[in-house]
């Protein structure tokens, strides 16, 4: 059974069930997930507390931006996304710490995506409710399948009626159409093997051993001075922002992680030690405001301009005269950006590395998305060859940028070794 906060305030729970969800809550807090992010810590406090006690007026972004990031009540929320931010990486970090072996507790806690009101999962009364007679299973098409669950439902289900319609036709008019159908069944089920394949085969370094993925992004700050404006954030940061683009590539890449076997584990790259680095592959999100991305890329071929350059590039190492840059003329929000997608083994960490790091965050967001695309890594996997899946990549990418959103991106030079 599920509780919301709305009906904990209508008296939907009883005072056992609050005591539990209490009790689970500060095993959750004490979790390394929580312990090591006071933010994150704090929040899911406040939101757990705030719903238990039935205020559900304060879980909103603007009050919970004001009371926990010290906004003023009337701060702009649609340019300004710390709320956001810090709730979707209390999502990642509940579903990082339920991922995990524990004793099974009596509930659960979780944060419904799109809003700020908690969850809670009685997970006892759950397994109670289950040894009652099952509905009937809905159709592969029904709303009851969520998400990609129903777009594949769907082709599978068309996929088997077209199978049984051909096995049916040799008994109707011979074992020819038998071995046609054979021959076309095979066509097809390669033409649809070759782009997740490419997926697959990119990632495999990184995912092959099942285990911690560290995710290392770059983080930015606010300051008043010398003029207002946000900066690159350093190690002495406490509280680090992230754009809603590295928020969208951090889910990502989580998603896939998480359906490899594996388990994503997110960082902020300044507070990232190199000893960290030597533990697990790594994923780099974001350049000039991430050292490690700068640093484990600025001896390739394809690299970022130094940081204390005004105008930020990828430079081509063997044609130094060849340099990818957003056009200045053009207002940031409409300006192409570029990105540079890269895997390799690093010598440094002693691991392998991918980078995903645009000039400005559309690019990010951008060489993520081709990261996990199969129709795009199967173009790169065209151009690379048949040893795709071993050999260190770079890769710049070229992204139409309208109006602050991100476009498609498209593969402007290779480089292999």
């Amino acid at each position: 059974m599920t509780q919301t906060s709305a009906q904990a305030s209508a008296g939907g729970l009883t005072s056992v069930q609050t005591a539990a969800v209490k009790s689970e809550l500060e095993v959750v807090l004490k979790s390394v997930h929580f312990s090591g992010s006071k933010r994150c810590h704090d929040f899911l406090e406040f939101v757990v507390l705030r719903a238990l006690e039935g205020d559900t007026e304060s879980l909103s972004e603007r009050f919970i931006g004001a009371k926990l990031f010290g906004r003023p009540i009337d701060y702009e929320t649609a340019t300004d996304a710390i709320v956001r931010v810090r709730a979707n990486d209390v999502r990642r970090r509940l579903a990082q710490y339920y991922l995990e072996p524990h004793p099974v507790p009596e509930v659960r806690i979780s944060l419904t995506s799109g809003s700020y009101l908690p969850e809670f999962h009685f997970l006892a009364e759950a397994k109670t409710v289950a040894i009652e007679p099952a509905p009937p299973k809905a159709p592969p098409d029904s709303h009851a399948v969520d998400g990609g669950a129903v777009a594949e439902a769907r082709v599978e289900s068309v996929s088997r009626r077209r199978l049984w319609l051909w096995l049916k036709w040799p008994v109707l008019i011979g074992v020819p159409v038998l071995v046609l159908a054979a021959v076309l069944a095979g066509i097809l089920l390669k033409h649809r093997a070759v782009p997740d394949l490419a997926v697959r085969q990119f990632w495999a370094p990184i995912l092959r051993e099942k285990g911690t993925i560290l995710i290392c992004a770059g983080g930015n700050t606010y300051a008043q001075v010398p003029v207002p404006g946000f900066f690159t954030a350093d190690k002495e940061t406490d509280y680090p922002y992230f754009s809603l683009q590295t928020e969208v590539s951090t889910t990502l890449l989580s998603a896939l992680i998480e359906r490899s076997g594996s388990t994503p584990l997110f960082k902020f790259s300044a507070s990232t030690p190199l000893p960290e680095l030597h533990e697990h592959p790594i994923i780099l999100l974001n350049a000039f405001n991430n050292q490690w991305t700068l640093r484990l890329v600025e001896s390739h071929r394809f690299h970022f301009s130094p940081e204390n350059k005004p105008d930020h590039s990828i430079v081509d190492g063997k044609q130094p005269e060849v340099r990818w840059v957003r056009d200045t003329k053009i207002p940031y929000s409409s300006a192409d950006d570029f990105a540079l997608l890269a895997r390799f083994w690093d010598t440094t960490t002693d691991n392998w590395v991918v980078v995903l790091a645009g000039l400005g965050r559309n690019g990010t967001e951008a060489a993520t998305q081709f990261a996990v695309n199969p129709h795009y890594m199967q173009l790169l996997r065209e151009q690379v060859g048949s040893d795709f899946a071993s050999r260190n990549i770079e890769v710049v990418l070229k992204v139409g940028v309208v109006d602050g959103k991100t476009g498609a991106p498209t593969i402007v030079a290779v480089n292999t070794w």
